[in-house]
């Protein structure tokens, strides 16, 4: 990074950045993570939370959140501001708003959105995108980096390539159906984002269609079902 734009990060911002971007090693950074209330019980590295909340860090109150009353009358929210390790530095990082997904529809009133940011974060000259959900069920935190590439793309193949990269770790991983929807268009309209969902889940998709029909194929099927 320039000298300058140093002069504008704080500085543990600055070591989180090096590390996830420059692939550093810094175990020092893990009583930076508790300071910024980082769970351990994330189910990606405490690092990409970290990168996520810095770089949304000016953008946080645009972000997915859950309510409910509990029986007192108090109102409980799935987020919260982030923590900090120090003051927050001068250098406001530019969000993208890409779109933003449900994943499923599991009961009335219950949603599980996702938000995504595409930033250009200058010194390391990188595309990142961000994901947001409206609380840490599930996940283990509200925020978190899902990849990364060279700035010399353009935004929109940029975005492609990480989100993309992102759903085919969660249908490989986690054997994630695909999202049911989109809450809101962004830089990437509904259109756009079922063409990459397409291109994800597709093989996905017909691999089970060829089942079904494998099955319903299947000699002496019919007889089995009407006993």
């Amino acid at each position: 990074m320039t000298a300058d734009l140093i002069s504008l990060l704080a500085h543990a911002d600055q070591r989180i950045l090096e590390a996830y971007f420059l692939g550093h090693e810094d175990p020092s950074l893990e009583a930076v993570f508790d300071a910024m209330g980082v769970s351990e019980e994330a189910f990606v590295p405490r690092l990409e939370v970290a990168v996520a909340q810095v770089l949304l860090e000016w953008t946080q109150d645009e972000l997915p959140q859950f309510s409910v009353v509990d029986e007192d009358g108090e109102v409980n929210f799935g987020r919260h501001a982030f923590g900090r390790a120090e003051p927050v530095g001068r250098l406001r990082f530019a969000a993208d708003f890409l779109f933003c997904l449900n994943w499923a529809d599991s009961g009335p009133g219950l949603s599980w959105p996702e938000a995504y940011h595409l930033f250009r974060v200058p010194g390391f000259e990188r595309y990142v995108v961000t994901v947001s959900r409206d609380s840490d069920e599930g996940a283990g935190c509200c925020d978190n980096v899902i990849g990364h590439c060279s700035a010399e793309l353009a935004p929109r193949a940029a975005a492609r390539q990480i989100v993309q990269a992102w759903w085919t770790f969660c249908l490989k991983d986690v054997e994630q159906t695909r999202w049911a929807y989109l809450f809101e268009e962004g830089l990437i309209d509904r259109a756009e984002a079922q063409v990459w969902a397409d291109e994800v889940w597709r093989d996905e998709e017909d691999e089970e269609e060829a089942h079904d029909e494998h099955q319903d194929d299947t000699p002496g099927r019919e007889r089995q079902e009407r006993k």
